[in-house]
């Protein structure tokens, strides 16, 4: 007499489609819309974000002519970088731009303070 045995499903079954865990971002891709990068035919890049810290610190730095926005330049300029260190952003290039202006314009104006205290 033939007995028929019944063969246990494998435990753990891979869904082929799903090759990360659910819940699971890419590092870099937290801030994506996913309708915005699979909008059109084929892959979209996404947009590149740039820091708005740093952004401000650059229009400071164009303005640093006007006394004490070099200073505000520096100092934009310094935590616009500490911000990067840990994102993808852009801005680099804008934040080291603002802290040597800021740097050089801060100076000039120090040096402009001393010369008129000194004569008077």
């Amino acid at each position: 007499m033939a007995r028929w045995r019944h063969e246990p499903e494998p435990p753990d079954v891979v869904d082929p489609t799903r090759i990360v865990p659910p819940g699971f971002v890419f590092p870099g891709t937290e801030q994506l819309d996913p309708r915005e990068v699979f909008a059109g035919p084929g892959y979209q890049a996404p947009r590149q974000r740039t820091e708005p810290t740093a952004v401000a610190a650059l229009v400071c730095a164009v303005l640093s002519p006007i006394p004490g926005l070099g200073l505000a330049a520096l100092i934009l300029g310094y935590v616009a970088l500490r911000r990067l260190r840990a994102s993808y952003d852009t801005g680099h290039g804008q934040a080291w731009f603002a802290i040597v202006v800021g740097a050089a314009t801060t100076v000039g104006w120090l040096w402009l303070w001393w010369l008129i205290t000194q004569t008077t």
